[in-house]
């Protein structure tokens, strides 16, 4: 599939430590981006998830299974130039064959460990579906390359608060991470499901819904999934 060797292409990397300071403000930078993506999310104190699901790990194998909650908190449209700086030159490049589809789709949960062991989550292998897949694609759509980017629809991006292990961001027992992906455009008029395809969980979201417990914390790290899916493929 077409998605699949624009995953093999070398040159995507992981994104260093992305530290945001009052003066880095400059969304032409990296710094600048992350804040661009957690700015204007609203927050209170008894905020409910739109969904919840769940993501499982074992440290020994199977005979203890630690069950990670992954509740989705808020879903917006942002425009495409927020997520260029975190992107390598070449998938940067390739991102931008998306202008003019209308805005990405940015998705922010909270991924919260009851149990007594660390698990690693991440929101990276999850897609986007709906009833009829192939009408999420957003008008316009048109060349080869855009189309890799919907073969099927996952993040583009990644943020975490906790920096990124092989995609994947550590939860520790009784801790709890942000995860922040940016999807490509979709048809807004379609409904959205999040899915994951272990699958551990799959439901609806509505666009521009719900609010935040907390706002995200200041200091994130990013991984393209590019970098990713690479890493995945090797292993």
């Amino acid at each position: 599939m077409a998605r699949h060797r624009r995953w093999a292409k070398l040159g995507g990397g992981l994104l260093a430590a992305l530290l945001l300071s009052s003066c880095a403000s400059s969304g032409n930078s990296a710094a600048g981006a992350v804040q661009a993506l957690v700015s204007g999310l609203p927050a209170r104190q008894n905020a409910r998830p739109l969904q919840a699901g769940t993501d499982s790990c074992s440290p020994d194998g199977g005979f203890y299974v630690d069950n990670t909650k992954i509740s989705f908190y808020y879903v917006r449209q942002v425009p495409l130039r927020d997520i260029l700086p975190l992107l390598p030159a070449a998938d940067a490049r390739d991102a931008r064959s998306l202008s003019g589809l209308g805005p990405l789709l940015e998705v922010v949960a909270l991924a919260s460990n009851p149990g007594a062991s660390t698990c690693g989550v991440g929101l990276t292998q999850t897609v986007l579906e709906s009833a009829l897949t192939a009408k999420l694609d957003p008008a316009g759509l048109t060349t080869a390359l855009q189309r890799t980017y919907y073969e099927p629809i996952r993040p583009i991006v990644v943020l975490s608060n906790n920096r990124l292990d092989v995609c994947s961001a550590n939860v520790n027992p009784g801790a709890y991470v942000w995860l922040i992906a940016v999807f490509p455009p979709v048809n807004p008029a379609v409904r959205v499901a999040v899915v994951n395809p272990a699958p551990q969980f799959g439901f609806y979201l509505p666009v521009a819904k719900g609010a935040l417990p907390a706002q995200p914390p200041r200091h994130l790290y990013a991984e393209d999934v590019n970098h990713c899916i690479q890493i995945l493929s090797a292993g």
